[in-house]
C-alpha cells in the first residue's frame, strides 16, 4: 500500500521507470527469446517482399533450363544419361553461357562419366554438394571438395555457423579439375520457410561455400585454381558507418565487391524477382535445338528440375510450393544487384530511437488525458503497426533487415504496462477519493458517490431514524480568549471522540460544522436496536470529554473563562435521508421533525443544566426506567406541548465541580453560523 501511495504521489517516475524497464526486457529478448523473435519478424517480412516482387522486365543475366515434364516426355525418364547431360552442355556452352550452374548432385559412378567431364572441362561449371545440419541425419556418400580459402572455422567461435553432420557430394570421376562445387543446403524456418542460406558450412575445420557463392566466385574469377574461392571474412571496425553492415564477404578477386553475412555466416535470400519474371527454357527444348540461343549468350544458366517426383518441394516467402531451383536464382539476382539483406551496424541505435519515440508519444498522449487506461493499449498495437509497416519497408528498399518486431512489441508492451500503471492510478486516486469522501460525507454516501456517475436528480429515501446533535457551550468565548492552535487541537479532539462514540455504537456521523456535530442511527442500514446504541453513543462521548472541557485543561486563563460544556439533543421518527441539488454542487442531509426536534432539545440543556435530553418518540423506545422526565415545552416549531426527558443516571457521568452556567440559546447553537434558531427560550407548560 505504501508503495502504491508513493507511486499516486510520483506517477511520472513511476511511468518513466515502467518504460525504461520494459525497454530493457525488449533489448534482452534476442538473448532470452531469439528464435520466436526472429520468427515473428520474418513472417511479417515475407509479405514485404510478396508486395514488392511485382512483375517486371524478364530477367536475362540468370537464365533456368529446367527439366521438367515436357523434358521428361521428349528425352526420357530421369535419370537421364551422363551422355545426354554432356550434350546438353556443350549446347549452352556453344550459345554462349558465361556460367553453368547445376542445382543437382551427382553421388554415384556411372557409365559416360568421363563424357561428361569432358563437357564440363570445357565450360565454367559449378556443381552441388549437400550438406545435413541435423545430428540425427548423417550420411556419407561421394567425395566432398573445394573447400573455400576463408580459412579454418571456429565452429563455437564466430556465432553459431553451420556445421554438417553428414553429406551427399559427387563422385571423384566425373568433376574436372577446375569445376566448382557449391553447398545446397538452407537453413529452414521454424515453419519451413526458407529465408537464408549458409555462405559456408563448416566440416573438419574447413568452410565449404554455397552455391551462389561459388557460381559468384566462378564468375569473376574464371582462372580460379581448382574451384577455390578467394573470400576473407570482414567485420566492422574503426569508425562507425550507420548503414554499412557489421561482417561481410569480400572477395579478393573484386574487391569492390561484398555479401553481407549475419551473426551466424548466413546470408538473407533477396526474393526481389517476380516468379514470372524469371527467363525459363525447357532442357528437352535445348536438347533438341528449338530453345532461342541467344538467352544463354552471356547470361548465367542455372539446371534445375521441377518436374514432379524429382525435386525437393520447398516454401519460400513469394510461394508455399516452390522448386529449390527458385532460391539459388533469388540468391544470384540480388547478389549481381549488390542488394543482398543486412542488418545495418545503426540497427540498435534505431531500435532505441524508436523505442525513445514511442515512450514520448504515449507520455504525452497521457499528459495531455488525450487518452485513457482502455485506450492505451490500442495506441500502442497501432504504433506496432506503424513500425512493422516501416520497418518492412525497408528490406526490400533498402536492403536493410531492421529489427522492427522489437519495435513493435516494445509499442505494444510499452502501452500495456502504462495502462495498468494508469489504471493502479486511477484505483489508488479513486481509493483516496473514497477515503476522502467518506472523511466530509457518511461513508455509505462516499461508497455511493464512488460507485455511481453524476447526477442532478433528487436522490433521497424515508426512513425512520435516531437523530441526536451534539454541541460545545461557551465555545465562542473559548475561541476568542484562547491561542487558535489551542482552539485547533480542542475542536479536534473533541470531533474524533464524538465520531469514535458514534460508529462504536453502529451510529453515522451526517455532518460536522464547528463544534456542531449530528449523528444519525438506521439511516443506512436496518438496526433494530438504534434508540439504544444512539444514547449509550450520548453517554459515551460525555464520560470521553470530560478531560478535554476541564477548565484545569486550558492553561492560565480558565479562571476568566466560562467552562466548555457539551450538551446533546436526540430524538427518533420518519426522515428524509438523501442528496439534493445540481449535479455541480450537491449537499447531503438528513431532513425531518426528529432532527429539527433534537436541535431544539440540544439548545435546552444550557436551561436545564443537563448534558443529554431526550425527546418523546425516542423516549417510548427506551427502558422507562432508565429516564427521568423533565416536563412538558413548547418546543420552536411545534403545535404541542412536548414531554423531554433526561437519562436517570445523567448525574454520574459529569464530575463533581461541573457547573452549568446558562448562555444564550444563539451561542449554544456553535460558532458555524450555519443554523440559527430562535433566541426566545422555551417555556414550560
Amino acid at each position: 500500500m505504501n508503495r502504491l501511495r508513493l507511486s499516486i504521489d510520483r506517477p511520472w517516475r513511476a511511468r518513466v521507470g515502467a518504460l525504461v524497464l520494459v525497454a530493457l526486457l525488449i533489448l534482452m529478448l534476442p538473448w532470452a527469446a531469439a528464435v520466436w523473435l526472429q520468427a515473428a519478424q520474418d513472417f511479417v517480412g515475407d509479405w514485404s517482399w510478396r508486395v514488392a516482387a511485382t512483375p517486371r522486365e524478364a530477367e536475362r543475366r540468370v537464365v533456368v533450363v529446367d527439366i521438367d515434364e515436357d523434358s521428361l516426355r521428349q528425352v526420357g525418364p530421369w535419370p537421364w544419361s551422363r551422355e545426354t547431360l554432356a550434350q546438353l552442355s556443350t549446347r549452352l556452352n556453344d550459345a554462349g553461357a558465361a556460367l553453368q550452374v547445376y542445382d543437382m548432385v551427382f553421388p554415384e559412378a556411372r557409365e559416360g562419366d568421363e563424357a561428361l567431364r569432358t563437357a564440363w572441362s570445357k565450360s565454367a561449371v559449378v556443381v552441388g554438394q549437400i550438406f545435413s545440419l541435423d545430428p540425427r541425419s548423417q550420411p556419407r556418400q561421394g567425395v566432398i571438395s573445394a573447400a573455400s580459402t576463408l580459412g579454418a572455422c571456429h565452429e563455437r567461435g564466430f556465432g553459431s555457423e553451420a556445421v554438417a553432420q553428414g553429406w551427399v557430394a559427387n563422385s571423384p570421376s566425373i568433376l574436372p579439375p577446375q569445376a566448382a562445387v557449391g553447398h545446397l543446403t538452407p537453413r529452414l524456418g521454424l515453419d519451413g520457410v526458407i529465408r537464408r542460406v549458409p555462405a559456408w558450412i563448416c566440416h573438419e575445420g574447413q568452410r565449404y561455400p554455397s552455391l551462389a557463392l561459388a557460381a559468384l566466385t566462378r564468375l569473376l574469377a574464371p582462372s580460379a585454381p581448382s574451384g577455390r574461392v578467394e573470400w576473407q571474412l570482414r567485420t566492422a571496425s574503426g569508425a562507425f558507418s550507420p548503414g554499412q553492415p557489421p561482417r561481410w564477404l569480400q572477395s579478393t578477386q573484386a574487391p569492390g565487391f561484398i555479401l553481407p553475412v549475419d551473426e551466424y555466416g548466413d546470408m538473407l535470400v533477396p526474393y526481389r524477382l517476380a516468379r514470372e519474371s524469371v527467363t525459363s527454357v525447357s532442357a528437352g527444348s535445348v536438347l533438341a535445338g528449338r530453345a532461342d540461343i541467344n538467352l544463354f549468350r552471356g547470361a548465367i544458366v542455372v539446371v534445375g528440375a521441377t518436374a514432379f517426383g524429382l525435386t525437393d518441394t520447398v516454401s519460400t516467402p513469394l510461394s508455399s510450393v516452390a522448386s529449390g531451383v527458385e532460391v539459388h536464382v533469388q540468391s544470384l539476382v540480388g547478389i549481381l544487384d549488390h542488394q543482398v539483406p543486412y542488418r545495418p551496424q545503426a540497427a540498435l541505435a534505431a531500435l532505441g530511437g524508436t523505442m525513445a519515440v514511442t515512450a514520448l508519444l504515449l507520455l504525452a498522449l497521457v499528459r495531455r488525458k488525450r487518452l485513457s487506461a482502455r485506450t492505451l493499449p490500442l495506441t500502442g498495437v497501432l504504433l506496432g503497426v506503424v513500425w512493422a509497416v516501416g520497418g518492412v519497408s525497408l528490406l526490400p528498399g533498402l536492403s536493410w533487415d531492421l529489427p522492427w518486431a522489437q519495435a513493435a512489441l516494445y509499442s505494444v508492451v510499452a502501452a500495456v504496462v502504462l495502462a495498468a500503471l494508469e489504471h493502479s492510478f486511477a484505483k489508488g486516486q479513486r481509493e483516496r477519493l473514497s477515503a476522502h469522501l467518506s472523511a466530509y460525507l457518511p461513508e455509505p454516501v462516499a461508497a455511493q458517490l464512488v460507485r455511481l456517475e453524476p447526477t442532478g436528480q433528487l436522490d433521497a429515501r424515508r426512513r425512520e431514524i435516531t437523530v441526536w446533535v451534539a454541541n460545545l457551550r461557551n465555545f465562542d468565548a473559548f475561541a476568542i480568549h484562547s491561542p487558535p492552535e489551542e482552539v485547533a487541537a480542542t475542536l479536534h479532539a473533541y470531533t474524533c471522540l464524538a465520531v469514535q462514540a458514534v460508529e462504536a455504537n453502529g451510529g453515522v456521523v451526517e455532518q460536522v460544522a464547528g463544534d456542531r456535530i449530528v449523528a444519525v442511527w438506521n439511516a443506512y442500514a436496518d438496526d433494530a436496536q438504534h434508540p439504544v446504541r444512539a444514547l449509550a453513543a450520548a453517554k459515551a462521548l460525555i464520560v470521553s470529554t470530560r478531560d478535554l472541557l476541564s477548565p484545569k485543561a486550558w492553561g492560565p486563563e480558565a479562571s476568566t473563562l466560562q467552562p466548555l460544556g457539551l450538551g446533546i439533543g436526540m430524538e427518533s421518527g420518519d426522515a428524509i435521508v438523501g442528496s439534493f441539488g445540481p449535479a455541480k454542487r450537491r449537499a447531503h442531509a438528513a431532513l425531518g421533525e426528529p432532527v429539527g426536534v433534537a436541535a431544539r432539545l440540544q439548545g435546552m440543556t444550557t436551561d436545564l443544566s443537563l448534558p443529554i435530553l431526550i425527546g418523546p418518540r425516542l423516549a417510548a423506545a427506551l427502558p422507562q426506567a432508565a429516564l427521568e422526565t423533565q416536563g412538558e415545552y413548547l418546543i420552536e416549531g411545534q403545535r404541542r406541548s412536548m414531554e423531554v426527558f433526561a437519562p436517570a443516571d445523567w448525574a454520574q457521568w459529569l464530575p463533581p465541580e461541573t457547573v452549568w452556567p446558562a448562555s444564550s440559546l444563539q451561542d449554544a447553537q456553535g460558532t458555524d453560523g450555519l443554523e440559527t434558531w430562535s433566541s426566545e427560550l422555551p417555556r414550560p407548560t
